[in-house]
C-alpha cells in the first residue's frame, strides 16, 4: 500500500510540474506576442552629415547575375538616407561609370574609389554567396544571399569593424524553394533577397525596433 501511495504521489507531482512548465511556456509565448517591441542599438554609428558610397563588390566570389549588385546598392542608398545614416549617397550609375572608365579598377583601394567619387565614407559590401537555383535540384528556384560589410573613411581608413579584418558577416537571407512552373522570376527573387539584405545591413548603423524572441513575424 505504501508503495502504491508513493507512486501515486510521485505521479501527481510530475503531472503538476508538467502543467506548471506548460503554463510558464504559455505565459512566455503570450508575452512575446504582445509585449512592446524592444529597442536595438546600432552596432556602429558613423559620423553624421557625410556623403556615403555604397560599394557592392563580388571580387572574391563573382556572381553570374549582375542585377543583384545594382538592386542591393540602390536599396541601401535609399535606406541610408531615409534613416539618416548618410546625408547623401553616390549613385550606383556613377560607380558603374568609374568601373568602365578605369581599366585597373580592381587594383584600387576601397578608400581610393570613394575619393574618386567624392564620398566621405564607403560602405563596402562584399557578396560572399548568391544563387537563384536550388543546388540539389537545378530545376527549382531558391534564392540565397550572404554578404560581409565594412565601413571605411576615405581619409582615415577603416572605421568599422576594427576587430574583424574581413568585415562583419551578415546572416544569410533566402527564399522558399519553388518549382520551375512557379509564378516567379529571377528579378522577383533578387528584389526579395536584396530587400531583406539591405534592411539587415542598414540596421547595423541605426537604432531600430525588433520583436521579442518567440514572437510571430508580422
Amino acid at each position: 500500500m505504501r508503495k502504491l501511495f508513493c507512486a501515486t504521489a510521485i505521479g501527481m507531482l510530475l503531472a503538476g510540474l508538467a502543467m506548471s512548465n506548460a503554463s510558464c511556456a504559455a505565459v512566455a509565448w503570450f508575452a512575446a506576442q504582445f509585449a512592446p517591441k524592444q529597442k536595438v542599438k546600432a552596432k556602429f554609428e558613423p559620423p553624421r552629415g557625410k556623403k556615403m558610397l555604397v560599394f557592392v563588390d563580388d571580387i572574391l566570389s563573382p556572381v553570374n547575375y549582375e542585377p543583384v549588385k545594382i538592386e542591393l546598392s540602390r536599396r541601401l542608398n535609399g535606406l541610408l538616407v531615409a534613416k539618416r545614416v548618410a546625408a547623401q549617397t553616390v549613385s550606383y550609375d556613377r560607380l558603374a561609370d568609374l568601373m568602365q572608365a578605369t581599366p585597373d579598377f580592381n587594383r584600387l583601394a576601397v578608400s581610393e574609389v570613394g575619393r574618386k567619387l567624392g564620398a566621405d565614407i564607403v560602405l563596402y559590401v562584399h557578396i560572399d554567396r548568391f544563387s537563384l537555383r536550388d543546388t540539389a535540384a537545378d530545376q527549382l528556384w531558391r534564392g540565397r544571399l550572404q554578404a560581409t560589410v565594412r565601413m571605411v573613411d576615405v581619409e582615415k581608413g577603416r572605421l568599422w569593424p576594427k576587430d574583424r579584418e574581413a568585415g562583419y558577416m551578415l546572416k544569410e537571407v533566402d527564399t522558399p524553394r519553388m518549382g520551375e512552373t512557379a509564378d516567379t522570376s529571377a528579378d522577383e527573387l533578387t528584389k526579395s533577397l536584396t530587400t531583406d539584405m539591405a534592411d539587415q545591413i542598414s540596421k547595423l548603423f541605426h537604432e531600430h525596433e525588433a520583436a521579442h524572441e518567440g514572437a510571430w513575424p508580422k
